[in-house]
């Protein structure tokens, strides 16, 4: 087979052999395309003068006519939630001679535009068509990577479907909107419904707790605006989404906390302990407070005469542990450091940003005796909580800058992570991370930009950035928080 560009005097023939695919599409059901409206004459006419009508021959005959595309406007794109480089080559109006059907010939043109795309210069390949088109659908799944999206036509009462693949080894990986999985009901019984309040989300119960926005926990794992799981993506990425080391195990989980009650006291394990006793990853975490009932209150660590001996006295003779606890008040913009060992909890009233090492491991050392409504206590975790109880460590307190800085600001950098905060009055440039993907949460309504794309993102609203991503500028009036492995 032989590919070469449509020369002016082959287009009565390429007519022709339009005409035929779309009288075959008719005959299989689909309304596709139609002759003079897409594709047309004119249309044509200019892919040829424009230099981007292919043709493929097979023993001197034209079997198939398509369009490679490069740098050209393309509306319908614009909203779909492309994943991969920054300057893509689409295949458009691909039609293939009916008589030449089942033969091979629509995957050498799929190689043949990867490779043409790669001679161009350009890092990642864009493809779509109608959802009624199964032939197409199935060989756009098999010959891409994933299924990007989708968008309408006023034409068509259907959606058509978006396939891209990367190109190149160093094809940037375009910020992800990632929608979160919840903890709700039995499994948080003091939650709420402020997450659905404050910020809109679609919460699955009245007393919904957590939004796993950027989460790997198996069984919880956020997912992009396809359906496709953080999971999947480190599966097929690596390193190129994640950072060098940073792919497995994932090392992050980002939530966004709401208490309408106390939290039962807990405390977490180091990593040597996690992992000598559950197998997983210890836990280090740190809270920002989103926002706080007048009065509002964190249990935060013992009180300075407590010793671990106090403790365990109190928690094997079913003793009342809260007066050992030191709770202090919080507002919004304070900024808590919890390092394992560390005795914690959050109060009634507090909305907050978690980030925290990628780990379900909680041992749960005082629930206050509280009884459920068959009047059972909650389970205690007691040898093992005291078994890493730190009855000295205080955290870390501090706060969020005033949004009038602008700029990217460090807020905390300890071993398992960094968080900054991005204050934003325009238009402000991210500095590249290419060590670690990053995890971005607006506060306010913001919109990422980077070069033939953009994201915009709701107060609450969370993307990851990929550690090989094209350049960012944020925009908008707002504050975000930004965590990174360290």
């Amino acid at each position: 087979m032989v590919f070469s560009l449509v020369q002016k005097q082959d287009l009565p023939q390429v007519y022709a052999l339009y005409q035929a695919a779309i009288a075959d599409m008719y005959a299989r059901g689909l309304d596709q395309w139609l002759w003079g409206r897409y594709p047309s004459e004119a249309l044509l006419i200019d892919d040829v003068a424009a230099g981007r009508l292919y043709r493929m021959d097979v023993d001197g005959a034209m079997v198939a006519v398509f369009a490679v595309c490069v740098g050209e406007p393309w509306p319908e794109y614009d909203d779909v939630p492309w994943h991969y480089g920054v300057n893509p080559v689409a295949l458009h109006r691909v039609a293939l001679d009916p008589a030449h059907g089942g033969k091979g010939y629509a995957h050498a043109i799929m190689d043949f535009m990867k490779a043409k795309g790669r001679a161009l210069g350009c890092d990642s390949l864009r493809v779509d068509t109608y959802s009624h088109n199964t032939k197409a659908l199935k060989l756009f799944g098999a010959t891409t990577v994933r299924t990007a999206g989708y968008f309408n036509l006023p034409t068509h009462p259907d959606r058509f479907i978006c396939f891209e693949s990367p190109l190149t080894d160093d094809c940037p990986l375009l910020p992800m909107r990632m929608h979160p999985a919840y903890r709700y009901g039995e499994m948080t019984p003091w939650g709420g419904n402020a997450l659905g309040r404050l910020y809109g989300k679609p919460i699955p119960d009245p007393h919904t707790g957590e939004a796993l926005e950027i989460s790997c926990i198996p069984g919880l794992e956020s997912a992009d605006d396809v359906g496709e799981t953080l999971p999947a993506h480190l599966t097929r990425e690596g390193e190129a989404l994640a950072g060098k080391g940073h792919a497995k195990p994932f090392p992050l989980l980002l939530k966004l906390l709401a208490a309408d009650s106390n939290l039962s006291v807990q405390v977490h394990p180091g990593d040597d302990y996690a992992l000598a006793h559950e197998g997983k990853l210890g836990k280090t975490e740190a809270w920002v407070i989103l926002h706080a009932e007048e009065g509002a209150q964190l249990c935060y660590g013992l009180k300075e005469d407590v010793t671990t001996a106090m403790l365990a006295e109190a928690l094997h003779t079913g003793g009342d542990v809260e007066p050992m606890l030191s709770f202090l008040p919080v507002t919004p913009g304070d900024v808590l450091y919890m390092p394992s060992g560390m005795v914690h909890a959050i109060c009634g009233g507090v909305t907050l940003y978690e980030i925290q090492q990628s780990s379900d491991v909680t041992y749960r050392l005082w629930d206050y005796h509280r009884k459920n409504a068959q009047g059972q206590e909650r389970p205690l975790h007691i040898q093992q909580s005291l078994d890493v109880v730190d009855p000295a460590l205080r955290g870390l307190r501090t706060r969020l800058p005033e949004q009038k800085e602008n700029g990217v600001h460090t807020v905390l950098s300890v071993p398992a992570f960094t968080l900054s905060c991005l204050n934003v009055n325009g238009t402000q440039t991210l500095p590249s991370c290419e060590y670690s993907f990053r995890m971005f949460t607006a506060l306010a309504p913001l919109t990422l930009r980077w070069e033939g794309g953009k994201l915009a993102l709701a107060a609450g609203e969370s993307a990851l950035l990929a550690a090989q991503s094209p350049q960012i500028e944020v925009d908008g009036n707002g504050q975000a928080l930004i965590s990174s492995a360290s």
